[in-house]
């Protein structure tokens, strides 16, 4: 069979018109592909024309922040309001990087104080900036600027004389300016810093700067005023803890032939008040809170000297039998072994040892060891148990400040039956506590934290006994509201009048200030809280102020910040608890708690010196800082100096103490105790980005102000 010709014919033209339409859609697939390129490259024109201009609204609003920031920060004249807001400028242009306006753009900057408007934890300025087209408002950016605190310095200098070096052996671990030149000693390997050194003038000498860069030639920062700080006296009275010192200069109270005032020069006596931290677990929890940081205020009586506030001992020249600070404050704190009171630190003046029943109390000892030779040595009376009681080294031999509860022993006089006698002029026979007749033997243990005595006196005490007594002192009552019940065992209940709070809720009014009207005042001991305490005068730093907690753990940040401002010097004693002092052979002991003064706190002085006294001499060679020989050891600081005037801390080999200073961790945050000054200076805080709708208009803007205030719009 064959196929036929018409049939292959029609085939032929099928195949011819498939073609066609092959062709058909591939021209139609490229066509839609060059249209969808077109699409894409116009999309994606117009992407990149947005995103330029987006870049273009953000660059501005960035840009009007910054400005904001340099006028809050060099123009004086920018007055910002803490109650509405401001506008820096409104509708400017701006330059580009190529040197050409922004074309169809302007940018407008509003400003304000927010947050604690106050300043009691550092003020806050907010800017907030809005770049615009013909069409609206298209980006806003908002800026917390804080206020830069003197308080982040570990030090800071306004005056740095030629003549003063920074030596090898001191450290400064934290931010260091001086608003003259800075001088390091000029030979290797000079002191080591671990963070920037910044001068208006040069920086001079050898040094280890830690890889940091140091910072000449920079401006000056204003330093701070007595009249910058007018108001902390108004914010103390607020809180009940403005006072006023004792003062004034008298005749020296004596008994029995014997100055009792403490004085050794023969001069009268200048009468003074001390400050004393101390924490309270007020609702016996176990846990310190900040509302249970307490102070204390003890005033020392006409006639007796600020030397026995200090526990002043000469450097030389004493006669230890009528030295009445080294028979009745000094003494020996030991470990007790025995019933009552087992474990508890008793202490011991050496006018008690003529006692047998003190010699027994104290060879029961558990630290330090006391043996059956040193007890016998110490009840043979004379210059031997005087040097064998203060030998036991720096926490065991060691003084106390009046109106201490340790010196129990020879503050508090009893009569025939042990009653407590607070009465100078009464005629009754006088006991030292323990020494009457009537004093049975579980009264008969060495002063300690709780034995505290509200008013207290002194006598030249033999054997126990008091011919007559002179008043000392005394503890000052608060005037606040009363503290609810104490049920702690570490405080006696006659001891809660006396206990100032400094915070909230037991200081409802409170705002963190406390103010002194006059000076010297001189303080001590352990603080928890966050405090300013100024002082319209000078201080006397007469032992280790230290926080509740190692500020250096980071447990422990900004758990405490205590900031001691004085309008004249801030000076660490030069006493028996902070040098050593020469025992009744003449040889020198150190009669505190360690060989250092341990140091929490930022200290400044606004127009003289924070120092140390008799900083060239009292030479001794027993004690070092980072292993150079230095009378008094180190001066281990942890928190920061700001003084008017720098001056020397030692004068060489054996003199003085030697600076290891380190920052606290909260300086580092900008955090600052309250109302501490500022540098007049801000730095970058916060930054965000805000919704343009929220704050088109006046009103808006207003009411968002007032909401970082936390109150109503105005």
């Amino acid at each position: 069979m064959r196929i036929s010709s018409s049939l292959l014919t029609r085939r032929a033209r099928g195949r011819r018109g498939s073609a066609m339409i092959l062709v058909l859609i591939m021209t139609l697939a490229l066509a839609g592909l060059a249209i969808s390129a077109i699409y894409l490259s116009t999309g994606a024109g117009m992407l990149s024309r947005f995103y330029d201009n987006e870049r273009s609204f953000r660059y501005a609003a960035e840009a009007a922040l910054q400005l904001g920031k340099s006028r809050v920060n060099r123009d004086t004249l920018l007055a910002l309001p803490s109650d509405s807001a401001k506008v820096i400028f409104s509708g400017l242009s701006l330059v580009g990087a190529d040197t050409q306006a922004i074309p169809n753009l302007s940018v407008t900057l509003y400003g304000a104080y927010t947050g604690d408007t106050v300043g009691r934890f550092g003020q806050y300025v907010t800017l907030l900036s809005s770049s615009v087209d013909s069409g609206g408002t298209r980006h806003v950016r908002r800026l917390d600027l804080t206020s830069e605190s003197f308080s982040r310095f570990a030090m800071f200098v306004d005056t740095f004389p030629a003549g003063l070096v920074y030596g090898t052996g001191e450290y400064i671990r934290g931010r260091a300016h001086s608003n003259t030149s800075w001088y390091s000693d000029g030979t290797a390997p000079g002191p080591i810093y671990y963070d920037t050194v910044s001068a208006v003038g040069s920086i001079n000498g050898v040094a280890n700067y830690s890889g940091l860069p140091q910072l000449a030639g920079v401006p000056r920062i204003p330093f701070p005023s007595v009249a910058k700080l007018s108001a902390l006296p108004g914010y103390a009275t607020q809180g009940n803890l403005n006072f006023t010192p004792v003062s004034g200069s008298f005749s020296a109270s004596t008994n029995a032939g014997v100055d009792m005032s403490g004085r050794t020069d023969g001069l009268n006596a200048q009468q003074g008040t001390r400050v004393r931290f101390k924490p309270v677990d007020v609702n016996n929890d176990g846990v310190i809170d900040e509302a249970e940081g307490m102070m204390m205020v003890f005033d020392v009586a006409p006639g007796i000297d600020t030397s026995s506030l200090r526990a002043d001992i000469p450097n030389s020249g004493i006669t230890p039998a009528t030295n009445i600070v080294m028979l009745n404050q000094c003494g020996l704190l030991i470990t007790n072994g025995v019933a009552p009171g087992v474990g508890r630190k008793e202490f011991f003046p050496v006018a008690r040892f003529d006692q047998q029943w003190v010699r027994t109390r104290v060879r029961a000892s558990l630290a330090p060891v006391i043996s059956d030779a040193d007890t016998t040595t110490m009840g043979l009376g004379g210059t031997g148990a005087i040097n064998q009681v203060l030998s036991y080294g720096p926490g065991a031999s060691r003084c106390f400040p009046v109106g201490s509860p340790y010196l129990m022993l020879t503050e508090r006089m009893t009569n025939a039956v042990c009653v407590p006698d607070a009465n100078p002029s009464g005629g009754t026979p006088l006991f030292a506590w323990g020494a009457a007749p009537g004093c049975a033997t579980t009264k008969k243990y060495g002063g300690q934290d709780t034995t505290f005595t509200a008013t207290v006196t002194r006598c030249f005490i033999i054997m126990g006994t008091c011919a007559g007594q002179v008043a000392l002192g005394s503890w000052r009552l608060w005037t606040g509201a009363a503290l609810p019940a104490i049920s702690w065992p570490g405080i006696q209940p006659v001891e809660k009048p006396y206990l100032w709070p400094l915070a909230k809720p037991y200081n409802l009014p409170s705002l963190g200030v406390v103010h002194a009207t006059s000076g010297p005042i001189f303080m001590s001991d352990t603080l928890r809280g966050n405090i300013t305490f100024y002082v319209l005068g000078s201080i006397g730093l007469i032992d280790d102020l230290v926080y509740d907690q190692n500020p250096s753990d980071l447990n422990y940040i900004c758990r405490n910040f205590l900031g001691v401002i004085a309008r004249d010097n801030v000076m660490i004693a030069d006493n028996s608890m902070n040098r050593p002092r020469p025992d009744a052979s003449g040889t020198f002991q150190f009669l505190g708690p360690d060989m250092n003064m341990v140091l929490n706190m930022v200290t400044m002085s606004l127009t003289g010196t924070v120092g140390v006294e008799n900083y060239a001499g009292n030479q001794y060679a027993g004690a070092s800082c980072t292993g150079y020989p230095q009378s008094g050891g180190c001066i281990n600081q942890t928190g920061g100096v700001i003084t008017k005037v720098l001056s020397a801390t030692y004068a060489g080999d054996f003199t003085g103490l030697r600076e290891n200073r380190s920052v606290d961790p909260c300086q580092l945050t900008n955090r600052k105790p309250p109302f501490f000054p500022s540098t007049g200076r801000y730095l970058d805080n916060k930054y965000y980005e805000v919704d343009p709708v929220t704050v088109k208009t006046w009103p808006q803007i207003k009411t968002f102000y007032s909401k970082l205030r936390g109150r109503s719009a105005p």
